[in-house]
């Protein structure tokens, strides 16, 4: 299962023409109940330091649309340093930007989408349709 969502992953990159997009997945440490997300399936990726990111529910852009169930976008991320903190993934990937999506199952996250650009991009209504339609697809495999 896990070569079939990083294929699916890699082929959505090119299906959506961005240069980046990454699967967020979630486990709960048994002991303390606390939900730690991750950026586990990437493609257009410049570096590694995305394996380093751990964010808890309501932090970073994974784990805001991991509470909110709902979509999240921003743009001109490089020019906020502010966001730059408080995303740090788009820092570690000079993404501009973003749009993350909840891949939900029976009304629950079990996964967050994100896509990216490195450089500043108008996204519009069409293309988050799509984008979500993507995520849902996803949503199948988690």
């Amino acid at each position: 299962m896990t070569d079939q969502i990083q294929q699916r992953i890699d082929q959505l990159k090119e299906e959506l023409q961005v240069d980046f997009i990454a699967l967020a997945l979630s486990t709960l440490n048994e002991m303390t109940k606390v939900r730690m997300i991750r950026w586990k399936y990437v493609s257009g990726n410049t570096n590694q330091q995305y394996q380093r990111i751990r964010l808890q529910v309501g932090k970073g852009i994974g784990g805001i649309v991991w509470r909110t169930g709902r979509a999240y976008q921003a743009t001109n991320l490089q020019k906020q340093p502010g966001k730059l903190v408080e995303l740090p993934i788009t820092r570690m990937e000079k993404l501009e930007t973003i749009a993350a999506f909840p891949a939900l199952k029976r009304g629950e996250v079990k996964g967050v989408l994100l896509i990216g650009y490195r450089k500043t991009t108008i996204i519009n209504d069409d293309f988050l349709a799509v984008a979500q339609g993507k995520t849902d697809e996803i949503a199948v495999y988690l």
